[in-house]
């Protein structure tokens, strides 16, 4: 049974996010079920970013960890670079864009993440 009612616009499927954390809601997935439910997402048409928004949910995990989760899965590791790539530019733009705003950028490393802080002027200080 096909859980997901979607709506098309220009060819896009629409996706309503209370469904799917509803969905995920349920029991904690074991990792070789998550990587079902991923595969299964994906064969619906289901973008990374909903999966990443499931598995937020359904493991009770940061935007962080899920996102690694599903980059790295299985179902999603033949985008892992493309999706990298993208966040990467989506941030650069959005730097660029706020470029008058931004006070100080900080970039803090461990072994396993890097993490960027950006702080953005208060209206005072422009």
């Amino acid at each position: 049974m096909d859980l997901f009612i979607a709506v098309r616009k220009q060819g896009k499927r629409i996706v309503d996010l209370e469904q799917i954390r509803v969905l995920a809601r349920g029991p904690v997935l074991s990792t070789e079920a998550l990587t079902d439910r991923l595969r299964h997402f994906r064969r619906q048409g289901m973008g990374i970013l909903i999966c990443i928004v499931f598995v937020m949910t359904n493991r009770e995990c940061s935007l962080s960890e899920a996102r690694d989760l599903v980059i790295n899965s299985p179902a999603w590791l033949d985008r892992r670079d493309a999706f990298i790539r993208e966040q990467e530019e989506a941030f650069e733009e959005i730097i660029a864009y706020q470029r008058d705003q931004i006070d100080r950028i900080e970039m803090a490393m461990s072994s396993d993440r890097t993490t960027v802080t950006v702080h953005l002027s208060t209206p005072n200080k422009r």
